[in-house]
């Protein structure tokens, strides 16, 4: 017997039977991908429709969106002091700017909408933001007062808070201060990727449970998010910015990666330290202080 031949047999019938076998693994892959992505988005819309869960027509077109690379930028810290009628402090990468003047809005009080925005576009156009024409509108949160702008880079805003301005207001509706962060100056790197759809990163967040029952959906905006922070430069993905409405409680903010359609969990800003928020309002208090002791002393000079 020739073991020899029966060897290269036994290894060629082998061989044959694996390429087969895969061929037919591939094949029941692709049908099961095709005809379960139909199915599965299906389900998953009933499923929310049956929770009471509203949300618009949701697109199912897939952008080609490049990575950003920034530089590490300290522009807020350096040129803070040519800030006027404010009162600032730097901390952790954060401006803190506490306004001499309030800014008065126009607010539908049963919507809880901002009528008008143009007072604070003026207040911004006017150079009373650092970089302020870099940022354009991103949304409002009633409940909290507060109204967020956003950096654009590359025509699409940062979305995680690397690149913000938060305007907050007081039960009257008067912008009475805000915080700055900036991203720095943006560059694209290397070839477009395909993101995700918006259906499918909402899809993404009710299979992971961060859609309540009765939840209405009613931002999903594709932005950019920081992924990776070294000590000269930052890198940014795309992201989806999702925002959800429920009854009687805070907007809250849900973030997927557009690329992987991971659930972002961490935010990429700390908030600032309590002893930041003191020394703000400590040094608005001195502020103040000084301006009723200048206008006392006026006062008694005539």
């Amino acid at each position: 017997m020739d073991f020899r031949r029966i060897k290269i047999i036994f290894i060629l019938t082998f061989a044959a039977l694996n390429i087969y076998l895969l061929s037919v693994l591939l094949e029941k892959n692709e049908t099961t991908l095709s005809f379960g992505s139909e199915s599965n988005t299906l389900n998953i819309e009933e499923a929310m429709k049956a929770d009471d869960i509203s949300f618009p027509t949701l697109s199912t077109n897939q952008e080609k969106i490049p990575l950003l690379k920034t530089d590490k930028s300290r522009i807020l810290e350096s040129d803070q002091s040519k800030l006027e009628n404010q009162t600032t402090v730097f901390e952790d990468g954060v401006l803190f700017s506490t306004l001499t003047e309030t800014i008065p809005l126009e607010v539908d009080d049963q919507n809880l909408t901002i009528v008008d925005r143009t007072p604070i576009t003026d207040f911004i156009l006017q150079g009373n933001v650092l970089h302020g024409t870099e940022y354009s509108f991103l949304t409002y949160l009633p409940l909290r007062r507060q109204l967020v702008y956003a950096q654009v880079a590359n025509n699409i805003p940062i979305g995680d808070s690397t690149g913000s301005i938060i305007f907050n207001l007081d039960p009257d509706y008067e912008v009475i201060s805000y915080e700055q962060t900036f991203a720095g100056t943006a560059e694209v790197q290397g070839n477009s990727r395909t993101v995700i759809s918006q259906k499918r990163a909402v899809e993404a967040l009710y299979l992971n449970n961060q859609i309540p029952a009765n939840a209405t959906v009613r931002t999903v905006q594709l932005t950019y998010y920081r992924t990776l922070s070294l000590s000269d430069m930052d890198i940014y993905s795309p992201m989806w910015y999702i925002e959800l409405e429920i009854k009687n409680a805070p907007v809250e903010i849900r973030r997927v990666d557009a690329l992987t359609g991971s659930i972002i969990t961490t935010p990429s800003v700390t908030l600032p330290s309590v002893e930041a928020q003191v020394k703000a309002k400590t040094a608005t208090n001195s502020a103040l202080l000084m301006e009723e002791q200048d206008s006392s002393q006026t006062e008694n000079g005539d």
